[in-house]
């Protein structure tokens, strides 16, 4: 069996880009829109979830066979539906980021809100606030990412952190894990929210530290208690998660 990044077998990636879509769906991050890919270890393909259809409708409506594989020009490899217009958010991301092993694409609504007035996500909050070391930043359009020109320019705008604005259209979440990915795509969400309801206050919040939050990165556990939560609270069938 194949292995796909960071050695699980692509059966094993099927399960979790189906795991993590259902997290994403029922904790709002999505809903028929969106996608999640994992990079496979032949060099130039991922596998992505397909486009929506009268067939692929809700996220967490997956199943890991629904999943397909794409080339490094975003095209479909063998068998499956077609894949979604904006594969290449995908494609390029991975061609630009050796370091990346999933790429997850969302509108989720207070992060994207948060973007379209071009306010900063600021570390309001100590569990989420070691994802926000480094300011989120922003890529000002609010296209569709379907051809590998857009795809090209929104890479460049990520860089080389693990999240970025797409103004006016959403987020993307990237690394080298489906379970990282996935649990900063729901803490920058939360952290939206709160710096939402500051703002609609009027008060000067306190901002996290950095020095402090170089220690809280020292202080935190691992990412698989979150994800497991994360599972439990979305009732993620277990068979996705073995």
């Amino acid at each position: 069996m194949a292995q796909a990044h960071g050695g699980v077998t692509e059966e094993r990636a099927r399960r979790l880009l189906t795991a993590s879509s259902t997290i994403q769906y029922r904790l709002g991050l999505t809903d028929y829109l969106g996608h999640t890919s994992m990079r496979l270890p032949e060099p130039g393909r991922y596998l992505v979830k397909p486009k929506h259809s009268t067939t692929v409708r809700a996220m967490d409506s997956l199943r890991p066979a629904d999943f397909i594989v794409v080339d490094d020009d975003g095209r479909l490899v063998g068998s499956g539906a077609p894949p979604p217009s904006e594969v290449f958010i995908h494609t390029e991301i991975y061609k630009r980021r050796p370091d990346v092993g999933v790429v997850i694409h969302t509108h989720q609504p207070q992060a994207t809100l948060m973007g379209v007035l071009g306010a900063p996500i600021l570390p309001l909050l100590h569990a989420q606030s070691p994802l926000l070391e480094n300011p989120i930043p922003t890529w000002g359009c609010s296209l569709l990412v379907q051809d590998p020109e857009l795809g090209r320019q929104l890479a460049a705008a990520l860089g080389d952190g693990p999240l970025a604005h797409l103004q006016g259209h959403g987020i993307v979440s990237v690394s080298a894990t489906i379970e990282e990915a996935t649990v900063n795509a729901l803490h920058l969400e939360q952290l939206a929210k709160v710096n939402l309801d500051v703002l609609k206050t009027g008060i000067q919040p306190r901002v996290v530290p950095p020095d402090e939050i170089t220690r809280l990165k020292q202080q935190m556990a691992g990412v698989e208690g979150r994800w497991a939560y994360y599972a439990s609270i979305t009732d993620v069938d277990e068979d996705l998660l073995s």
